[in-house]
């Protein structure tokens, strides 16, 4: 029987139909069984991770931080650390075997006191209603005690009443080998605060640098934490535990530190308020740092809360926290004369100056009044005394002010601030150290907008011992000397030196020496401070304290700063500056720079506070020595006077 056409279009039509819908079902059990392949084979186990992490209980596995070596780093098993790490124990609450009941977690927490003689002040905050009940519905960890002792573990662990509702939990802690002896210079650790977790990559259980380069460096340090699987039943033990990852420590880091200098270093200023530093002279490696009063950080970083809290009053109180050597600024002092003398050489066009020029001292220098009325100025020497006629060697030698006087008065103000900015005195040095300070170079437009009048002579004549306005850091002096023994190069101080893998001790970063500033010096110019610089040691206001046989030969400046507690000498500070040995090659030459609050004078605590590290740095045997028997260029021969300014 034949189909008509209407037949035969409508046949067509459903065929094309149920081979478009038997397509679709097709394709779709085809895409079906390669996602379910994909989920199952491709992806399994990483699926399998994220549904355990939705059915278990994940906890991280918090990362060692890297540890700290000084310069003497061979290997991690082989050397000895600054800083490392340990295990300690904390203790964790289980709320769920309390019924997550705020009333009840509180009477334990009573009961815990108690039966371990801990203060309930010490869970003032954890005990406030809101933030507890807070804390038991996030069932974010409560941890009663972190870092407890062997005593408080045992006792835990034979009170039923008590163990049954606590466990314990290994997490790092981090020991400081050397304490307060560096920690200007290591800083410390602890949990992060509210502006931490807002501003930085950190999570709350973590710890984040305090200071120092544990601040500096924190991500360095860090490490990558792991995490781990537990499953618990339904009183809240573990019943199974399974690691997914495991924690990668953090980075070491090698400092340029020298551990016996940094030892003697804080040792020399037991007692006293001060730093001392110490450089390379030709890379601007920092052997040595040092500041008092310190900080112990591993109270700062320890477990127990009352002792920390109680360590940072007293050291915050104390200004335990400032570090000396770059965050404070105080008057140069005559550590400033060796800076006015290349002044005036660098400048001779000015004034037509020759170093062996004298200039004559007769015990002060009287600056002539120009306003009708007042009164001519008189400055004295530091030890009134009529020293004759002196060169620019001798001057320094004795650190003779009136010479300095007549000097800068002659050469005026604006050479001696020009080569200040030149050398770097109101500039930050750009040391691998949090919150470096810098110094300041006044000027006469500054004067005027502060004290509404011009700049004085006498400003000029207090500015040419290193007195007046002008202050520096410690840090910034030390670089203007490194200029000198470098023939103009200063190098950017720096406390790392390397970066190195946990895993395979591998080199990751190293710093290499950079040059900050290379002013051009003439030849005569560096001859000339030089040999006064070595006769300060040699023959001058230091040789009491430095010219000695079991040291090499020191050259350096003294400098005693007059403060506004002017009167006694004890109200005034002490400066040193130096570098030995100086009959060396300039490769094995180190900058030592020593200051002292309140010192009385540079060669009274300064002088000695260098000498420590010079003789730490270099032991009888391992330096050359001159001989010391040429003669001394004053015609005094009575013995030097220990005080300089």
């Amino acid at each position: 029987m034949s189909q008509s056409a209407s037949e035969f279009r409508l046949e067509a039509s459903f065929r094309k139909r149920l081979y478009f819908f038997t397509g679709m079902i097709v394709f779709t059990l085809t895409a079906y069984i390669l996602q379910l392949f994909n989920l199952q084979i491709v992806q399994g186990s990483e699926n399998s991770l994220k549904a355990e992490r939705f059915v278990r209980r994940s906890e991280s596995i918090p990362a060692d931080r890297g540890n700290i070596f000084d310069r003497n780093f061979l290997t991690p098993e082989t050397s000895q650390p600054l800083v490392s790490n340990s295990a300690s124990l904390d203790v964790i609450l289980n709320t769920s075997l309390l019924k997550n009941d705020a009333k009840k977690v509180k009477e334990f927490i009573y009961k815990f006191c108690e039966a371990l003689s801990i203060p309930i002040v010490y869970y003032e905050k954890e005990l406030q209603e809101s933030r507890l009940i807070k804390k038991i519905r996030t069932r974010e960890p409560f941890v009663l005690l972190e870092g407890i002792s062997r005593e408080q573990q045992e006792r835990i662990l034979v009170l039923d009443n008590i163990n049954r509702y606590v466990y314990l939990v290994s997490s790092p802690a981090r020991v400081y080998h050397m304490g307060p002896a560096l920690s200007h210079v290591t800083g410390y650790v602890g949990k992060p605060t509210t502006s931490d977790l807002q501003e930085k990559e950190i999570k709350t259980y973590q710890l984040i640098g305090k200071g120092g380069i544990e601040s500096l460096y924190d991500t360095t340090l860090r490490g990558q934490d792991g995490f781990r699987i537990q499953k618990r039943n339904t009183e809240g033990n573990i019943e199974e535990e399974r690691v997914i990852e495991h924690s990668v420590p953090g980075n070491n880091l090698i400092l340029t530190i020298d551990r016996d200098m940094q030892i003697a270093a804080y040792k020399a200023l037991k007692g006293v308020r001060g730093t001392v530093l110490a450089i390379k002279a030709t890379t601007g490696e920092v052997l040595a740092m040092a500041s008092n009063p310190s900080y112990d950080p591993n109270i700062l970083s320890g477990k127990n809360k009352l002792e920390r809290s109680n360590h940072f009053t007293r050291v915050t109180n104390n200004g335990g926290f400032l570090n000396l050597a770059i965050q404070s600024r105080f008057p140069p002092a005559s550590t400033f004369k060796t800076l006015v003398g290349l002044a005036a050489m660098e400048s001779e066009h000015k004034i037509n100056f020759d170093p062996k020029q004298t200039f004559s001292c007769p015990a002060s220098f009287t600056l002539k009044s120009t306003f009708k009325g007042v009164p001519d100025q008189v400055f004295y020497n530091w030890d009134k005394k009529n020293h004759g006629e002196l060169n620019l060697a001798q001057a320094l030698e004795k650190s003779n002010s009136v010479y300095f006087y007549q000097l800068g008065y002659k050469l005026g103000a604006e050479p001696i601030l020009a080569y200040s900015r030149l050398f770097g005195l109101d500039k930050k040095t750009g040391i691998d150290l949090p919150a470096e300070a810098t110094g300041f170079i006044p000027s006469s437009d500054w004067k005027k907008r502060t004290y509404g009048n011009k700049w004085f002579d006498g400003d000029t004549v207090n500015l040419s011992i290193g007195q007046g306005f002008i202050s520096v850091t410690p840090i910034e002096m030390a670089l203007f000397y490194m200029a000198v023994v470098n023939n103009g190069k200063i190098y950017k101080p720096y406390v790392v030196s390397e970066i190195r893998s946990p895993l395979d001790n591998s080199l990751i970063q190293k710093t290499e020496p950079t040059i900050l500033r290379d002013i051009p010096l003439k030849k005569s110019t560096v001859e000339a401070l030089k040999e006064g610089l070595y006769l300060v040691g040699y023959s001058g206001t230091a040789s009491g304290v430095l010219n000695s046989p079991s040291l090499p030969e020191i050259a350096g400046k003294t400098g005693t700063a007059q403060t506004r507690r002017r009167g006694a000498s004890s109200s005034n500070h002490a400066w040193f500056i130096g570098y030995a040995p100086v009959n060396a090659p300039v490769e094995k030459q180190i900058l030592v720079a020593a200051f002292v609050e309140y010192g009385v004078g540079g060669a009274a605590s300064a002088a000695p506070a260098a000498r420590e590290v010079f003789k730490a740095a270099f032991p009888p045997g391992s330096f050359p020595r001159t001989d010391r028997s040429r003669a001394k260029t004053m015609e005094e021969e009575a013995p030097v006077e220990q005080e300089a300014f």
